[in-house]
């Protein structure tokens, strides 16, 4: 009898771990999920992967992909950081704003802080871009326009480039 009790303890016990593990790999997707989202509203796009992806038809030499991949090791999982961080803010103040303990002092102090993460991605994006535009010469951006229309991220052509 009492090995049955140790059983039914071990089980509980096990299922109480699992089901925390759960909730946390679930918070996790959803914290991925609104990253997804972030960056379809940010301002910037995220292309160095894209532009890796499809070094060959772009023509970026070993020297350009070494460049441009060395700025993603720098910077990749700081950026990604600090992109998880707005996810969490956004969560905290869609929570908070539901909350009638919480003041409009606060709330203010949640969006001054997601602006300020922002601010960073953006910075983040734009010494991206920055080294991007170092990078590539005419050649390259022509054929990057070509995969930015194959991919269909919704990036026009800039009118200097379209009418060439």
């Amino acid at each position: 009898m009492p090995s049955k009790l140790l059983i039914t303890l071990l089980f509980i016990c096990s299922s109480q771990v699992s089901h925390a593990e759960s909730l946390l790999d679930q918070k996790e997707l959803e914290i991925e999920s609104y990253i997804v989202k972030l960056d379809k509203v940010n301002y910037l796009p995220n292309l160095l992967p894209i532009i890796l992806k499809n070094k060959d038809f772009i023509g970026l030499t070993d020297d350009q992909v070494t460049y441009l991949d060395d700025w993603r090791k720098k910077n990749r999982t700081p950026m990604l950081a600090a992109m998880k961080d707005v996810t969490k803010k956004r969560i905290e103040m869609k929570e908070a704003a539901l909350s009638p303990n919480i003041s409009s002092a606060r709330l203010i102090q949640l969006q001054n802080d997601i602006f300020r993460l922002h601010r960073e991605v953006l910075e983040y994006k734009l010494s991206c871009r920055e080294h991007v535009v170092r990078t590539f010469d005419n050649e390259n951006w022509s054929s990057f326009f070509l995969v930015l229309a194959d991919e269909d991220i919704g990036a026009p052509i800039p009118v200097s480039y379209a009418e060439k």
